[in-house]
């Protein structure tokens, strides 16, 4: 507050209305080794199979490992609606793409799968530093796909310059080209020579015909503005804007007129995903813990599940270390495809030893399923096998629409797998109990009622409560939500008021998760007993939250008991008690 000098009225408001928000649990991450197209090594958000497929292209490829991570990917978005996926591809993938040379009727040189880009010919792994890192022989410019793959060579572009598009439009010229109809449909803007136009097209997956997707009014000139005031440089506008191309135009040329038209239509080429026909097989952990690594930090990106999908043995222990340095996720992983599709009898023995002596991870920040599924792929027109964590991340999210994080994401309430032909094997009572000892969540399938999760650990060897999901997910909300608004009173007065406002913050809201059954008891202890001299000098706050976690009941026991005619069941009951 002020020190005031002279009279006057001094109107302030004081904010007493800080609650703790809610706080999303559902959002997963998928790691797509073996999408069609997209983006690569970014964080790509989708909502529905729709996007995914628009994004990604649709889950084709063999074997199984091509198809494996879009499969789970729509596996959870039947349940879910918020993915983040990152494309990985092989080192060697190249980007398709063509090079013009100035003309009236400019020559186009192709790229092969030798001379093509790759990621690595990019300082920053990213195709959008194109237009600074391409590099020149005697072409005026370079335009090759947003990212590799055979995709790109899908595409195929028309250019025309200010000169040769007046003459098309106001006299019919060049009416013989093959670009002809296309380049006059469009109602160009271009004032000077130092505009080209630029149209896209695309063979769609599945299609026989191209369709065009973009159309690029754009200009030599790094200062040329188009009547809205925007900045329509090339380089600028494509590079930030375009869903499928990128374009470098040599440095020589900028700010320079330019004559490039194209007769006929100029096919993308060099596009490759590998070397190899079994893609995924190529995309190595590295790869794979590269993209991981664009999800560690939780300041930067929020995120709740990681989706295994069948990944290497290092990728998995990668997704259980970010999990664990985040404390805000958890890791689904899958066991081995051999384990349990075509290995009758020996199920239960080989995930077992693979558990104990492969894995062999101790953490409650990870859950592990001992189940493949089959299911239709309508793209293939076939059932496949696939692993079961893209299905089980959404029935995490299912269970918290449906009812809270802190509920056991399995049983016939809410974890019946939908659209699942079978299992790949359908464990016993007793390969149920030996695989819930060694923290292997068993899928199974009851007649009548469907295919279901039937366990719900952890990772977690120790008893504790924290080997189980349902708590595991009900700390991992509680802790998010009070940092998250326990933020606020960083750097306020460390004084008997800021603490009686923290408590009066939390406590409403463990309230609020008791009534939703959540916990049983708790306490919330902010005073002189926990906030000593010492740790206020230290400029040190400290809160400590008391939890009596709700366990779930999943084991149940029914005792029916005969007794006489005419006998007293309340003397019973009080003398058996």
């Amino acid at each position: 507050m002020a020190f005031y000098l002279s009279p006057l009225v001094d109107v302030r408001e004081i904010d007493l209305t800080t609650t703790i928000p809610a706080v999303a649990t559902n959002i997963a991450v998928a790691i797509l080794r073996s999408a069609y197209k997209g983006p690569e090594l970014k964080r790509t958000l989708v909502t529905t199979r729709d996007e995914l497929t628009d994004m990604f292209g649709d889950p084709v490829g063999s074997p199984a490992e091509c198809y494996e991570d879009m499969l789970s990917a729509m596996g959870y978005l039947k349940y879910g609606n918020m993915l983040y996926c990152t494309r990985a591809m092989p080192a060697n993938a190249t980007f398709a793409g063509t090079k013009p040379v100035s003309g009236a009727q400019s020559t186009f040189t192709q790229f092969n799968t030798s001379n093509a880009y790759k990621m690595s010919d990019f300082d920053s792994d990213d195709p959008d530093s194109f237009a600074t890192e391409a590099s020149f022989g005697t072409e005026e410019m370079q335009v090759i796909a947003n990212s590799r793959g055979v995709w790109g060579n899908n595409i195929r572009i028309a250019m025309v310059d200010y000169s040769t598009y007046n003459a098309m439009v106001s006299a019919g010229t060049y009416s013989t080209w093959d670009t002809y109809d296309s380049i006059v449909a469009v109602d160009s803007p271009m004032v000077d020579a130092k505009d080209f136009l630029i149209i896209v097209q695309v063979l769609d997956q599945g299609e026989t015909s191209y369709a065009t997707k973009e159309v690029w009014n754009v200009s030599t000139s790094t200062t040329r503005r188009d009547d809205q005031g925007q900045i329509i440089f090339c380089e600028n506008v494509i590079n930030e804007q375009s869903n499928y191309i990128r374009i470098a135009l040599k440095t020589a040329n900028e700010d320079d007129d330019i004559v490039i038209s194209t007769s006929e239509w100029q096919q993308f080429s060099g596009g490759q995903d590998s070397d190899d026909d079994y893609v995924a097989d190529l995309v190595t952990d590295a790869i794979v813990i590269e993209a991981l690594d664009y999800y560690e930090n939780s300041e930067e990106v929020d995120v709740n599940i990681f989706i295994d999908s069948d990944k290497g043995m290092a990728a998995k222990r990668h997704m259980i270390s970010i999990c664990e340095s985040r404390k805000d996720c958890i890791a689904l992983l899958d066991c081995e495809r051999a384990d349990v599709v075509n290995n009758r009898g020996n199920e239960t023995t080989d995930l077992r030893e693979w558990r104990r002596r492969t894995l062999n991870e101790n953490t409650s920040y990870a859950a592990l399923y001992g189940n493949w599924l089959e299911i239709y792929d309508r793209w293939a027109g076939q059932y496949r096998w696939i692993p079961a964590s893209g299905n089980v991340a959404g029935i995490l999210a299912n269970t918290d629409d449906v009812a809270d994080p802190w509920w056991a994401p399995a049983g016939l309430n809410r974890a019946i797998l939908t659209n699942v032909r079978k299992l790949a094997w359908n464990p016993s009572l007793g390969n149920r109990n030996i695989l819930y000892q060694n923290g292997i969540n068993p899928l199974v399938s009851f007649a009548g009622q469907g295919k279901v999760i039937w366990g719900q650990k952890t990772l977690l060897d120790k008893n504790s409560a924290f080997n189980r999901i349902n708590v595991r997910r009900l700390f991992i909300t509680l802790e998010k939500a009070v940092s998250t608004a326990v933020k606020y009173f960083l750097f306020e007065p460390n004084d008997e008021f800021t603490r009686l406002s923290l408590i009066n913050m939390i406590e409403p809201f463990l309230r609020d998760v008791k009534s939703r059954r959540g916990i049983y008891e708790f306490s919330v202890v902010c005073d002189s007993r926990n906030n000593t001299a010492e740790r206020i000098d230290r400029n040190e706050l400290w809160a400590d939250i008391y939890i009596q976690p709700v366990r779930a009941a999943e084991f149940i026991v029914l005792n029916f008991i005969a007794t006489k005619t005419g006998a007293s069941f309340e003397e019973i009951i009080s003398g058996s008690a």
